[in-house]
């Protein structure tokens, strides 16, 4: 009984931390409140199944494009897009359609998602100072896949911002 429960509590005690990391990480305290972790252990949300979205949508509703990257590491990506949302670095992989997005894009978000920051392998966007981009979270919006860092809020906010930039 004794090993069962010590074996518990480094992962609670590892649970703890990330959320007060969580909360203290930023100024935002509308959207941290609704914030959710889903680093490969519960599958990403996915919005707006029918809309095919645009690089231009993202950026009308506040996408801040850095970068566009080569598709070679990414299985049927048509494009990958680097750049930040609401004080986070975001990725936007889109696709031809939704079922790619499901599929390839999301078995790509979750190898992504659990890379080391400082892993040479391919996933995540090497910044000009030579550190990697770690994404913690992922979720899926009509055919694009997007990686986000830290938790899903600001992606979250970017997708849902994409409906009143379109009005």
């Amino acid at each position: 009984m004794i090993s069962r429960k010590s074996g518990m509590v480094p992962l609670l005690l590892c649970h703890c931390i990330s959320m007060l990391l969580v909360s203290c990480g930023s100024g935002d305290t509308a959207s941290d409140s609704v914030s959710t972790f889903n680093s490969g252990e519960e599958p990403g949300p996915v919005l707006r199944v029918d809309e095919k979205f645009t690089i231009e949508n993202f950026i009308d509703a506040g996408f801040k494009l850095n970068s566009e990257f080569e598709t070679d590491t990414v299985p049927l990506a048509e494009n990958v897009y680097y750049g930040f949302a609401s004080q986070r670095d975001i990725e936007i992989r889109k696709y031809a359609t939704h079922a790619d997005a499901l599929s390839a894009g999301v078995e790509s978000a979750l190898a992504a998602i659990g890379r080391s920051p400082s892993s040479n392998a391919g996933g995540g966007i090497i910044t000009s100072t030579g550190n990697r981009t770690s994404y913690h979270a992922y979720l899926v919006a009509g055919n694009t896949v997007l990686l986000c860092q830290i938790d899903i809020s600001a992606c979250e906010n970017l997708v849902n911002r994409t409906l009143s930039a379109s009005s």
